[in-house]
């Protein structure tokens, strides 16, 4: 059985469990004391955290719609608009502006952040119509004409459907209700991926495109230093499990996600050890100075919103290949789709549309390399520059406390020249970054440097291979400092990650040990327990059978004794029939005689009677 003093003396054991299981128990109450919020409890500070896209920025002050665009393959998309500035003036800009979210994000990540920090809502103060997109599979685009999110089908889908349907969907819907003929795109990474997809596969849209702006650009994946790397290998495997298991639907919106925000991340020490250090640094990047720590539990109450497995393991295919191509389905399944083992490339080089690419120094998501071998293959850059900070990362485009100053004015300045009616495209800009011209950047080969842990290939990378590749795998996400004072910064924040993931990584290993005795002991019960049901089942078999045996017996005395009395009246009803049979033949053979000699006697009388005639005829002819 099950023992509660073991389990105890495995919490008392390791006070980094304890601390954790505190932290849980407590967190409503931390949350209830240390929040500013006028809420008398933890589930008022909760629901905060479920506001919608529309309640965000009508809250802000600003006008919101909503509308509902459907694909040619059926899918409804939401799109949220902002259709005039906070003080209400109509738009005045020439074209509207498409805004589009990254991978397991919404609308949401645009304007949760508040006025202040919103791209969106300061454009519309600028003067634009702006419309945000919900892509197919987020919490705001669930619907379809003909399936619902729960079926499998529905969940098919990679970021060439994205590309292919949704886009074009959402630009003819925007450009008929505004009623004009170009609008600006602004595409933050997944944003940016699925427009190149939509103007390397729809060329007749390019036209229609009036500028496009890539944040956090991603097309190209192989030199990313993100731990997401890690698992890339795995994403098949892990792509048919989800399928098996969940139809295909990977990390939607859920309650516990929300309650999750309000409690762990917002709690100082588990926010910045758990969800700021586990969660985005480790994905994205570390930003010691600029990050927005404090909308951390926000940013947790609406991300991740949900897509498909195969999405995200496209996104794995740009990884583990150094190439920019359509869902690679497996060499047998690609011939069927792509008449080919190898699925096709996207022609990035085909796609005539003014591009401005602006990219971060420490994005390791989006590596620099990355995007500068993007940039040379794109025909039409307007400009392509990183933010005015080395320590920029993947998710300070959105949520960084100097966003205005680093993304938002530059993009406002780019919107500002391309919407004259009177522009036209000459070339790049004069200060661009030069496609061909590799940006430096020091790492020393040793971080990059991982060991293989022997054994089968898994589902996921093992403990073991975390444990032994962890100084590895810390290294590699980390930005190279600048000076002295970045140098103590970094190291500190290094020492904190090793001592924070080692601790996981043995709290994760001892209960997977422990857990690996409970099991067995549980077994062990369970095999018992069935070998005693199995032994009295036995029994009580042995007992049936000889019961069984006796009343087939009985029954066989009964039946025979039964046929016995069944052959007497057998033979004498045959000995009666047979008599009768007899008395009847008997019976049959007078009648039969009668018969002939009265038939003989009638035969005699006829002939009798015709030999007279003829001799009276014979007499007369004479």
């Amino acid at each position: 059985m099950i023992n509660l003093k073991t389990t105890i003396s495995f919490l008392r054991d390791r006070p980094f469990v304890q601390q954790l299981f505190v932290n849980l128990l407590l967190a409503p109450t931390i949350i209830t004391l240390t929040t500013n919020a006028p809420t008398s409890s933890a589930m008022n500070l909760f629901e905060n955290y479920s506001l919608s896209t529309v309640e965000i920025i009508q809250n802000n002050g600003y006008a919101v719609e909503v509308h509902n665009v459907i694909t040619a393959d059926g899918y409804i998309l939401e799109l949220h608009r902002i259709p005039r500035s906070k003080r209400g003036q109509e738009p005045t800009r020439n074209h509207p502006i498409l805004i589009h979210h990254g991978i397991l994000g919404t609308s949401a990540d645009w304007v949760l952040a508040g006025a202040d920090m919103s791209l969106p809502m300061q454009l519309a103060d600028d003067g634009y119509d702006v419309w945000m997109a919900n892509c197919r599979g987020n919490t705001y685009s669930r619907k379809h004409i003909s399936m619902t999110y729960k079926q499998k089908a529905f969940w098919n889908f990679s970021l060439h459907e994205v590309g292919k349907y949704d886009i074009p969907a959402t630009i003819d819907y925007i450009l008929s209700t505004s009623n004009t003929q170009q609008l600006h795109y602004i595409g933050y990474s997944m944003g940016s991926c699925v427009f190149f997809i939509m103007a390397s596969e729809r060329p007749e849209y390019q036209p229609k495109i009036r500028s496009q702006i890539s944040l956090a650009p991603v097309a190209f994946l192989s030199n990313t230093r993100s731990s997401l790397r890690f698992m890339a290998p795995y994403a098949k495997m892990m792509n048919i499990v989800f399928q098996r298991m969940w139809k295909g639907m990977l990390m939607p919106q859920s309650g516990m996600q929300r309650f999750l925000a309000s409690t762990i991340c917002r709690e100082r020490i588990t926010q910045k050890m758990i969800c700021e250090k586990c969660i985005i640094f480790s994905v994205c990047g570390s930003d010691p100075y600029h990050f927005d720590t404090k909308l951390i539990p926000l940013i947790m109450g609406h991300f991740p919103a949900g897509t498909s497995s195969n999405l995200a393991a496209h996104f794995a295919q740009f990884i583990l290949k150094d190439s920019f191509g359509q869902y690679d389905y497996g060499r047998a399944l690609n011939l069927r789709h792509y008449n080919s083992t190898e699925p096709p490339t996207y022609d990035l080089k085909s796609i005539r549309v003014p591009i401005t690419l602006i990219y971060g120094e420490n994005d390791i998501l989006a590596d620099t390399t990355d995007v500068l071998k993007l940039k040379a293959q794109l025909p039409m850059v307007l400009d392509a520059f990183p933010a005015n900070s080395p320590y920029f990362n993947h998710v300070d485009f959105l949520w960084s406390s100097s966003v205005t100053e680093q993304i938002n004015n530059p993009v406002k300045g780019i919107l500002q020249k391309t919407d004259d009616l009177g522009w036209t495209y000459t070339g790049p800009a004069a200060n661009a970054v030069r496609g061909d011209v590799a940006v430096p950047v020091s790492r020393p080969p040793s971080q990059m440097q991982l060991n293989p842990v022997p054994g089968a290939m898994s589902l996921a990378p093992s403990l073991e291979f975390f444990a032994e590749n962890l100084d590895a795998i810390i290294a590699s996400t980390m930005p190279q400092p600048v000076d002295e004072r970045d140098a103590a910064v970094f190291e500190r924040e290094r020492e904190q990650q090793k001592l924070l993931f080692g601790g996981v990584i043995k709290f994760a290993q001892a209960a997977e040990k422990k857990y690996g005795q409970l099991r067995e002991e549980i077994t062990n019960e369970i095999t018992g327990w069935a070998d005693d049901v199995a032994t009295g089942t036995e029994t009580r078999v042995k007992q049936t059978a000889v019961l069984v045996n006796g009343k087939i017996a009985l029954a066989g005395h009964s039946v025979a004794g039964a046929v016995g009395k069944a052959e007497h009246f057998v033979v004498d009803g045959v000995g009666k029939a047979e008599q009768s049979v007899v008395v009847g033949i008997g019976k049959a053979q007078n009648y039969v005689n009668y018969g002939l000699n009265k038939a003989d006697r009638a035969v005699g009388n006829a002939l009798n009677a015709t030999v007279g005639r003829v001799s009276r005829v014979f007499w007369f002819w004479k």
